[in-house]
């Protein structure tokens, strides 16, 4: 997301994760969802203070679930099947707060919220974004996304691995995980994997913990210095892939390092894994496919050369990933690298995909819309446009991560608020 302060316009990316420290946006009001007509393109202004919740919702389907961010263990952004929006939305409810973008299970959100009238985690009504609960977080600084796996909720902050019961929010234990900006944490059968680590102050570490009774499976040090982890890491046929400007693959059994591929550029996104490929970007805007089972290239795309592109999303052989800088697009390839199409989008957040569309934010000042664009030909379908917000001495505007997706609905979070868009 974009922002500046009242004396300077700091032009910074969004946030890929949606991490927020809490309470760090002081007392910033809540808001009344708007009337907002569905026109090519609309706005969404910041209303008057409310509770921080809609105050008159239209309940959004909610069947399906996106229980993590990108929505697997693979960060693909997909999940097979699902319709989303891809034609001629309405607003069915929307407010005021800082949030990460939503995860949804079993017609529930969770979010990590800061403000005067929500903070920590929450969880919301999904068909109609009412509070469940709230459980403040004091310790830890900034937080990633939620990871639901059955009836816990695993979150990494800034330095801390916390889970907690879903139903009540109540804690269930915690664990030191050093120091570096937060992921969110991947599950698979019932363990979490994660990683941590910032330039030379904090060793980029790798870690395994039984969900259920925190006890630390293995704990890897991949080093410090130069390195320096970027976003979430990914899991796929007992591999780990992570990103510390290398792409790392580690044994999810013991950690230890199967891989490591260094790029001519530093790589820089979250890696996505499908089909036995792993995708990542780097920072020279190179788009790399290589082999999950070795490592080995693929093939590469220029996708924004010379800035760096977003996380890709994958979905039944094609790959959409963005570009930031001058040249700022949204480009759909085959798996095998082939070129499909290219549509201008500015400063796009990472995409998700539904079975007709996908979906992408704008994070600057001067675009600052969601879209929906048709996965076959790249037109645009539709576009809603967000409003600049104030938060203390801060001016931030455009989309916060990635759109979250279910069946029939798109949650939107932006700096003026999060809002729900249905058919």
């Amino acid at each position: 997301m974009a922002l500046h302060t009242r004396r300077a316009l700091l032009r910074a990316g969004g946030v890929a994760l949606g991490g927020l420290l809490a309470g760090c946006t002081g007392d910033s009001p809540g808001t009344d969802p708007s009337t907002e007509t569905t026109s090519t393109e609309s706005t969404f202004p910041p209303p008057p203070p409310t509770s921080g919740a809609p105050q008159d919702p239209t309940p959004m389907p909610t069947a399906t679930d996106w229980p993590r961010f990108q929505a697997d263990a693979g960060n693909t952004g997909h999940v097979a099947g699902l319709t989303a929006v891809p034609d001629d939305p309405e607003t069915y409810w929307g407010f005021y707060v800082q949030s990460s973008p939503p995860v949804v299970a079993d017609g529930t959100c969770y979010t990590v919220e800061s403000g005067r009238d929500a903070g920590g985690l929450v969880a919301r009504d999904a068909a109609t974004g009412r509070i469940q609960w709230s459980t403040a977080v004091e310790r830890g600084g900034a937080m990633g996304v939620p990871t639901v796996v059955d009836d816990t909720l695993v979150v990494q902050s800034y330095g801390t691995l916390f889970t907690f019961d879903r139903a009540s929010g109540n804690l269930r234990w915690e664990r030191d995980i050093g120091r570096g900006p937060p992921g969110s944490p991947v599950v698979v059968d019932g363990v979490a994997y994660l990683a941590n680590g910032s330039f030379s102050e904090w060793p980029t570490e790798a870690f395994a913990y039984d969900v259920e009774t925190g006890e630390e499976r293995w704990r890897v040090d991949l080093g410090s210095g130069e390195l320096r982890l970027h976003g979430s890491v990914a899991v796929a046929d007992n591999r780990l892939f992570l990103v510390d400007d290398d792409l790392v693959a580690l044994d999810t059994a013991d950690g230890s390092e199967l891989w490591r591929v260094e790029f001519d550029e530093s790589a820089e996104t979250t890696p996505t894994v499908a089909d036995g490929s792993v995708y990542v970007t780097d920072s020279g805007g190179t788009l790399h496919a290589v082999a999950a089972a070795d490592g080995s290239e693929r093939w590469t795309a220029d996708v924004g050369e010379p800035d760096r592109g977003t996380a890709a999303a994958v979905a039944d052989g094609e790959v959409y990933v963005g570009s930031r800088g001058e040249d700022a697009a949204l480009h759909a390839l085959t798996t095998e690298g082939e070129s499909r199409w290219t549509a201008d989008v500015s400063q796009p957040t990472t995409p998700t995909v539904g079975a007709e569309a996908v979906y992408v934010g704008e994070q600057g000042f001067d675009s600052r819309s969601v879209l929906a664009l048709d996965r076959a030909t790249g037109e645009e379908r539709w576009r809603r446009r967000t409003e600049e917000q104030g938060v203390s001495d801060q001016i931030l505007a455009g989309i916060r991560g990635p759109p979250t997706l279910v069946e029939g609905g798109v949650y939107v979070v932006a700096a003026d608020g999060v809002r729900a868009f249905g058919r």
